[in-house]
């Protein structure tokens, strides 16, 4: 994955256009294809990885969004497996994608630690599992202001994760013309 990296450190706080995706909206998933589960927790940098990520999505995937907030990171893979559970049997038009957005950030104990390598290696069972290309999109830092350096313009996590989508997307693709 390439790395994007900018001077400034500032976060993303709106759409760069008037994109309308559903926000906890489950019945909506029959059309949608590109699943965000994101944790309220250190909510301005997950947010702001939202927004770069949705600004750099093609239009069209666009309209395959949808949205879903949890309380925090350590939750995202069991909104993921029930999500998961429910949708399981539907037929898609586009190969579902789940993009994983949560931020870790070190404390005076290993509970980050803890935390992180619990929901990376859920994230991990759940798109073997399942076979659906789960985006990691946790990040760990330190402390606040490399969060903020991740998740706004000068490392643009978001638009890494747009690019990832792209390129899983794509090598699926490939893999289902095999014969």
């Amino acid at each position: 994955m390439q790395k994007t990296k900018t001077k400034s450190n500032k976060l993303f706080t709106k759409l760069s256009s008037d994109i309308n995706f559903s926000f906890d909206d489950i019945k909506s998933l029959n059309k949608k294809s590109i699943i965000i589960i994101k944790s309220l927790y250190h909510n301005d940098v997950t947010s702001s990885i939202v927004y770069d990520f949705v600004d750099n999505l093609k239009p069209p995937q666009r309209k395959e969004l949808c949205l879903i907030e949890v309380p925090g990171t350590f939750e995202i893979p069991f909104m993921i497996k029930i999500l998961l559970e429910k949708i399981k049997n539907r037929k898609f038009t586009e190969p579902i994608s789940i993009l994983a957005i949560g931020c870790v950030i070190k404390g005076e104990t290993k509970h980050d630690e803890y935390i992180a390598s619990t929901v990376i290696n859920a994230l991990r069972n759940l798109s073997l599992e399942y076979k659906i290309p789960i985006i990691n999109g946790i990040i760990t830092t330190l402390d606040m202001k490399q969060a903020k350096e991740r998740a706004g313009t000068k490392y643009r996590k978001g638009k890494d994760f747009a690019n990832s989508l792209n390129i899983i997307r794509n090598s699926i693709n490939r893999v289902k013309r095999l014969k």
